[in-house]
């Protein structure tokens, strides 16, 4: 009997310490985890005073190639799109006709020179010959006069035999600039007239140029800064944002547009990768000045609400939401103008999680986990 009041006796205290028991583990297991988060630190930065717009590429110079003489073209010299030198032979037209222009015309000089000789020794003989008294003064004039018109019948036809020249010159089409050739226009066997067809179209790529434009509001600080020194710009991918090329601000039109209130820029770009093509749009980013110690954070720290902008910051562990002045963006980093000091730290990923007060596990790198 008292064996049996034993073992009840341990059977409800057994009972009793896994009552007692049950809330202690299940406080535990409903306690909230810490929210684990990527942070940064403000920092006090110096930044560039940038204005960034969309370019368009243009040649330095582009030149529409024509013909100066009439003929078949019996040559072609370069390959589409391949890069010429200045003076390069580009097309040949066939010289024949012009070769034997030449030829005449050589002889018309030849034929004027003598008649030109024989005038002048005549106008010279009679020189002598009135000055002695023994010739009349009408065939010294008459003399004189025909030497006159030999000389002007020799001038026309040296006048022809320099066109003829050019003219057999101007058979070897060559490129006025270096650059880069488009497609040949009229092939071999076609019939070119002069300054009519096209032949080829030849843009200087090396350097290059990028138009862009900016408000007026602008007008006033590039001008000046421009007296300074020169103004750095860079040419971006507008899809992947990859640095282009880099170079400097090189003109400002004269004049802002009144019904758009812009003003045009160019810039120029060594282009030695020619990674910037003419007709391409790009992504401008024009360096005006620097402001030193402006704090910054990652502007992905950003939480736009209808209160403003706020930052979770974090401070013993726990995570504080702040209210924030924020001024310009340099990239992906934002000006803070106040509600947060230098040294602190706030939030970058896993805000959407956090209330104020939370627990936070700041993550040693990468993203925060989605769901943990």
């Amino acid at each position: 009997m008292m064996s049996r009041f034993l073992i009840l006796l341990s059977l409800a205290g057994l009972a009793g310490g896994s009552l007692t028991g049950c809330p202690k583990r299940d406080q535990a297991e409903t306690a909230p985890r810490p929210v684990p988060v990527e942070v940064a630190v403000v920092e006090a930065r110096t930044l560039p005073v940038e204005r960034v717009t969309i370019g368009i590429v243009e040649p330095l110079a582009s030149v529409q190639l024509k013909s100066k003489v009439q003929g078949e073209i019996v040559g072609v010299h370069f390959a589409d799109g391949a890069m010429v030198s200045e003076n390069d032979p580009l097309f040949s037209i066939d010289p024949r006709s012009y070769e034997a222009a030449l030829s005449r015309a050589q002889a018309d000089v030849a034929a004027a020179q003598a008649g030109y000789d024989n005038a002048k020794e005549q106008a010279d003989r009679y020189t002598t010959l009135i000055s002695r008294g023994v010739a009349s003064k009408e065939q010294f004039t008459q003399y004189r006069t025909t030497a006159m018109s030999h000389a002007a019948a020799l001038a026309a036809r040296q006048a022809d035999l320099a066109e003829a020249q050019l003219s057999k010159e101007w058979t070897s089409v060559i490129a006025p600039i270096s650059g880069r050739a488009g497609a040949a226009l009229i092939k071999k066997g076609n019939i070119v007239q002069a300054n009519s067809e096209v032949l080829v179209v030849i843009n200087q790529t090396k350097p290059i140029y990028v138009t862009f434009s900016l408000p007026e509001a602008d007008l006033a600080d590039v001008r000046t800064l421009m007296t300074k020194g020169e103004l750095a710009v860079v040419a971006k991918h507008p899809d992947n944002g990859s640095v282009l090329d880099e170079g400097r601000l090189t003109f400002v039109d004269n004049t802002v547009d009144r019904e758009s209130g812009m003003f045009v820029l160019k810039a120029s770009f060594p282009n030695e990768r020619e990674w910037l093509w003419p007709g391409q749009f790009v992504d401008v980013t024009l360096k005006l000045s620097e402001e030193p110690d402006m704090l910054t954070i990652p502007s992905e720290a950003i939480l736009e609400s209808q209160s403003g902008s706020q930052v979770f910051v974090i401070a013993n562990g726990l995570a504080e939401l702040r209210k924030v002045e924020v001024g310009r963006t340099a990239g992906n980093l934002s000006v803070i103008r106040s509600g947060l000091a230098a040294g602190e730290t706030v939030v970058t990923s896993g805000q959407l999680r956090l209330s104020a007060g939370s627990k936070v596990q700041v993550q040693p790198g990468g993203k925060a986990p989605a769901n943990s």
